[in-house]
């Protein structure tokens, strides 16, 4: 089944030039398109989406605002921001409000692609660009607000990860299998944007989950 997408943003030829892109891909399908938050909302009543893609600038309702009330009214639609703005603060903003991912406008059409099926599926997605420019002290904010995005049990990976534990080990002390170990270390990773398990130890230690 293709991933089902609603694409908000008050330029109209992007819209056209994104949806006629994205239906090109065989497990992707553009059910429909809307040009402010008012719009996406009356689309949401209308059509089956997995994930509204959408523009943080329109006119009548933001896209705060739209992120804000789809959360609320339609909790299982999953949300990508895209959007030219790479600033710290509507970064967090939009994490706060309940986005799954955040993407800038110039990216490819196959990281867009990555984009969607990462957060259609619960994970969470931002641009690598995005994240290279933030300072150290932006990076430790962003994953204080992305900490409260894992899951119990990825929280107890994470734990036992920083606590230097193989992955067999983790799966016969939480009884579950290796292939559900890996996938949660991934989800991490991702979510907290981490690379080696210096930086898992580091994350640990910041959020006194270890001593």
């Amino acid at each position: 089944m293709p991933v089902k997408v609603l694409i908000a943003d008050d330029h109209e030829i992007l819209l056209e030039s994104l949806t006629t892109s994205l239906n090109t891909s065989s497990d992707i399908e553009v059910v429909s398109t809307a040009t402010n938050g008012e719009e996406v909302l009356k689309k949401l009543e209308i059509y089956e989406v997995d994930v509204l893609v959408c523009d943080m600038q329109m006119p009548i309702m933001d896209g705060i605002s739209t992120v804000l009330q789809v959360r609320q009214s339609f909790p299982e639609v999953r949300i990508l921001m895209l959007t030219m703005l790479d600033d710290t603060l509507p970064i967090k903003k939009a994490i706060q409000a309940g986005a799954s991912g955040y993407i800038l406008k110039k990216s490819k059409k196959a990281e867009l692609e990555k984009a969607i099926h990462a957060v259609a599926t619960g994970k969470k997605y931002f641009n690598d660009e995005i994240l290279a420019t933030l300072s150290q002290t932006e990076k430790k904010n962003i994953a204080d607000v992305l900490h409260h995005a894992l899951s119990e049990r990825e929280l107890e990976v994470l734990i036992l990860i920083a606590q230097e534990y193989s992955s067999q080990q983790i799966a016969s002390k939480l009884f579950i299998s290796l292939n559900t170990v890996e996938s949660h270390r991934k989800n991490i990773f991702r979510k907290l944007n981490i690379k080696n398990l210096a930086g898992i130890i580091r994350y640990a230690l910041q959020h006194k989950l270890i001593q």
